[in-house]
């Protein structure tokens, strides 16, 4: 009975190497697909990157769908510059976001009880890299804000971070970024 018990032994071992290496195999074609899950962004966590974090993220998002209809609106001020929390919220008092007209390829800026300032938006050029960005332009319906270009890529499903731009006479100005949460309102 030894004898035979001997001679399985070997068989159980190649079985039980068989097992783990393709245990081991299908694990190291699993973890790929883990390690390219990225965790849901949320709306707040944009507002607490660094500058530098958010360039980064700006520059390796896609375009995105344009958003339709109110998106919730913050602005990213530099945290280095003087007064960024102050501005923040002043704006976040008065500024609530964006209202997209696809039909009509345009926005309009939702303020503290009232919708004013009016973009044309369309896809285009990105001031940063070059690649495509949703562009809000102000230049042709805008007196007050007739200087400002502002483009915005989606970074997760319904969240948009942008960039505000000035034009100035050496050209266009980075000012800040903001961040955009598409919603049902």
């Amino acid at each position: 009975m030894a004898k035979v018990y001997l001679w399985r032994l070997p068989s159980w071992a190649s079985l039980f190497v068989c097992l783990i290496t393709a245990a081991v195999a299908a694990a190291d074609e699993a973890a790929p697909v883990a390690a390219q899950v990225t965790p849901l962004l949320s709306f707040d966590q944009l507002a607490r990157m660094s500058w530098p974090e958010l360039e980064r993220m700006y520059r390796e998002a896609d375009a995105g769908a344009i958003p339709q209809g109110y998106t919730t609106g913050k602005a990213i001020y530099s945290p280095c510059s003087p007064f960024a929390g102050l501005h923040s919220r002043v704006t976040g008092a008065l500024w609530h976001g964006k209202v997209f007209d696809n039909a009509d390829c345009s926005l309009v800026n939702q303020w503290s009880g009232f919708r004013a300032i009016h973009a044309h938006v369309n896809y285009g050029s990105s001031c940063l890299d070059g690649k495509t960005s949703i562009v809000m332009d102000y230049g042709e319906t805008s007196l007050v804000w007739a200087d400002v270009r502002d483009e915005v890529r989606e970074v997760a499903p319904g969240l948009y971070l942008g960039r505000m731009y000035r034009r100035k006479k050496c050209g266009l100005e980075f000012q800040f970024f903001f961040a955009l949460q598409a919603c049902c309102r």
